[in-house]
Parts: structure tokens; C-alpha cells; sequence
């Protein structure tokens, strides 16, 4: 019995995996790697997934190889031969994956990879833009085009502007950090009347409530009032965001790809410098707006 390898990728990077390689398979699951690159990370690639719904689960063609008089089979982890009846490898544990059958993990949530999600951009074509969580994106992507504009994005919902800039949708990222920026500029100050008053605002007790409320003349209406504005619009933001960020990304989606198809002289490369994921963006977005508010009101304040 042998594995064959044909039409299948290394889970880590991506790259197809040839009869020559030496490839290794996930104990636990079953998704095949590179040695090299399953011995950088230490583990499977998709850890992450054991024992949910998402584990990689890949139909392995299995060959009807003649009959030896041994009947042996050699581990994939550690090349030891054993005898193909045993379910693990005796020196390792590793499954034997000449008795097994493992599924696919479908990059595409199910979506068929020619299937036009607008414009002539396929699935499979959004699918190599987007790069990360495909399986997650791809189905949102096929389910606007029946005309459907809201969904649910959590990551949307929480960091606005930080999210928007990872996936590079750049003047969306610009626009939702000044959003907030101005948002919790305009809290600052009624936080500041708070610490001259030494009420601590993170207490909810009945005595602290009755001390914010006598206070009100001293920290005045205007304050208040432009804190009210901070956080109507900070919920705005956050709220639009979640329902409409997936739909805001496949319309980006669908305009970049269908740009580097008509412009492009290297399609792929362009996938990965305007599509994928930037988390330093990710990261330089939290940080504006957690530090840049603060800078202008001790300027302004």
C-alpha cells in the first residue's frame, strides 16, 4: 500500500508535495506537511482545528500496491517498518495511514472554486487573495451575491480600523481610526474631570453612583455631552463595522482581483503584496487608537 501525493499541498506552505519530498503527517489528523516545515513549527500547521469540525480531513488516495509476503509498511513520522495490520506505529504511535481514510479540509467552506462571485472573479481566484480564514470569507462571498449585505464579523466589531487595515482595505482602515481617535478624544475630557474629583470611574457601587451624579455641576453639561457624542459614535463605528465588514472586504476583494487580473505581468505575487494579511498594520492600528487620543489631549487639554 503506498499514499499517493499527487494534487496534494503542504499544509504549512502551501507549496504541492511530490513523490521525492519528504513529507511527514500529522498524527492526530492526518494533514501533511514537509518535514522541514512540519519540524519548524513543532507540530501540525492546524493544531488549531484538532478535535473541531474544521480538522483537516483529506480523502488520502490509497494504491492497491501487489501484496509483499512481509506485509510491511513504513511510518511517515519516523520510517520505521511494521506490520500493516497494526492501526499506529509501535516506535512512534503515529496512525498508519495506509488503513485510514481522512477527509478534506475544504479551503473554500464548500464553495465551488469556479463559482463567479462577481465580476468574473471564481472562488478559487478570491480564495488565493484572501489567503487566510478562506474558509470563513469565501462562503460570506458567494452568499452577497444573491443580494444579501450584512453578516456578522467579530473582529470587525472590536477593532475597527485595526482590522480594516490588516486586510488592507486601506481608506476603510484610514477612516474608521479617525472615527475613533475622535471618539475617545472627546472622552478624555470628562475622564479628566473625574481624576481631579478622584472619582473612580472602573467602581460601580451605590456610593460611587451618587458622587458622579453630585458632581455633575462641577464636571459640567458640555462635558458630558461630548463624551455622549464619543461613545454614540464609537458604538456607531463598531456596529456598522460588524454588520457590513464582510461585505465591505468581498467588494474589495472582487475590484483588486479583477484589477491584477487585467494589469498585472505576475498574478500570484500580486495576490500576497495587495491581498492577505498584515498584522503589523493590525497591531499600528490598536496602538493609534489607544495612544493617539492621549497624545492630543495632553496638547489640547
Amino acid at each position: 500500500m503506498s499514499i499517493d501525493t499527487k494534487g496534494i499541498s503542504c499544509v504549512r506552505c502551501r507549496s504541492y508535495l511530490f513523490e521525492d519530498d519528504d513529507v511527514v503527517y500529522c498524527p492526530v489528523c492526518g494533514a501533511p506537511h514537509h518535514r522541514q516545515c512540519y519540524n519548524d513549527l513543532g507540530h501540525c500547521a492546524l493544531e488549531e482545528f484538532h478535535g473541531t469540525e474544521n480538522e483537516y480531513k483529506r480523502e488520502i488516495v490509497v494504491e492497491k500496491a501487489e501484496v509483499k509476503e512481509t506485509q510491511k509498511t513504513k511510518c511517515r513520522m519516523c520510517g520505521e517498518e511494521y506490520d500493516t495490520s497494526l492501526e499506529k506505529c509501535p516506535n512512534c504511535s503515529s496512525a498508519n495511514f495506509s488503513r485510514i481514510v481522512v477527509n478534506s479540509f475544504d479551503l473554500l467552506g464548500g464553495v465551488p472554486k469556479d463559482q463567479d462571485l462577481g465580476d468574473g472573479v471564481t472562488a478559487d481566484e478570491a480564495k488565493n487573495f484572501v489567503f487566510a480564514n478562506t474558509h470563513r470569507y469565501i462562503p460570506k462571498f458567494a452568499s452577497f451575491k444573491g443580494g444579501k449585505k450584512v453578516s456578522w464579523n467579530w473582529l470587525a466589531f472590536l477593532f475597527p480600523g485595526a482590522w480594516m487595515l490588516s486586510r488592507k482595505m486601506y481608506k476603510y482602515g484610514i477612516f474608521s481610526l479617525m472615527l475613533s481617535v475622535i471618539a475617545n478624544f472627546l472622552a478624555y475630557p470628562l475622564a479628566i474631570k473625574y481624576a481631579n474629583l478622584g472619582i473612580d470611574i472602573t467602581r460601580f457601587t451605590y456610593e460611587n453612583y451618587n458622587q458622579v451624579a453630585e458632581s455633575i455641576p462641577q464636571i459640567g453639561v458640555l462635558v458630558i455631552a461630548l463624551a455622549f457624542l464619543g461613545s454614540l459614535i464609537d458604538i456607531a463605528l463598531r456596529v456598522l463595522s460588524g454588520l457590513f465588514g464582510d461585505y465591505l472586504y468581498k467588494n474589495h476583494t472582487i475590484k483588486t482581483v479583477k484589477k491584477i487580473k487585467s494589469e498585472s505581468n505576475d498574478i500570484v505575487a500580486d495576490y500576497r503584496k495587495f491581498g492577505g494579511v498584515n498584522f503589523l498594520l493590525f497591531f499600528a492600528g490598536l496602538m493609534t487608537v489607544q495612544y493617539v487620543p492621549l497624545i492630543l489631549s495632553i496638547f489640547l487639554l
